[in-house]
């Protein structure tokens, strides 16, 4: 008889636990859903398309200004690379001229 409880009782939390699953399995794909019609929503949203482009262009003006600068600064480097040259081959030519008189 004890066992014969025992085996009720588990059969009894066996299938409470498979309707909460299959319940909890439910809940899930409906939050999956509603979640991919709200993404969908958001992607085709005008708005967010237009500061998604925005965005965009942004970005590309920031990448444009950095690439600009950045030759900015390889034109001023090179000059004061080539004022150091000419300045270290006078001071080479005074040193020359000051040994030879």
């Amino acid at each position: 008889m004890r066992v014969l409880a025992i085996a009720l009782a588990c059969l009894a939390v066996t299938a409470c636990s498979k309707s909460a699953t299959a319940d909890l399995s439910h809940d899930v794909k409906d939050a999956g859903h509603e979640l991919k019609a709200e993404a969908d929503k958001i992607k085709t949203d005008p708005d967010i398309r237009k500061a998604d482009a925005d965005a965009k262009k942004v970005g590309h003006d920031l990448s444009m200004s950095v690439k600009e600068a950045a030759a900015d600064a390889k034109v001023e480097a090179d000059k004061a690379g080539d004022k150091a040259k000419h300045t270290a081959d006078d001071v080479k030519q005074d040193v020359h001229d000051d040994t030879r008189s």
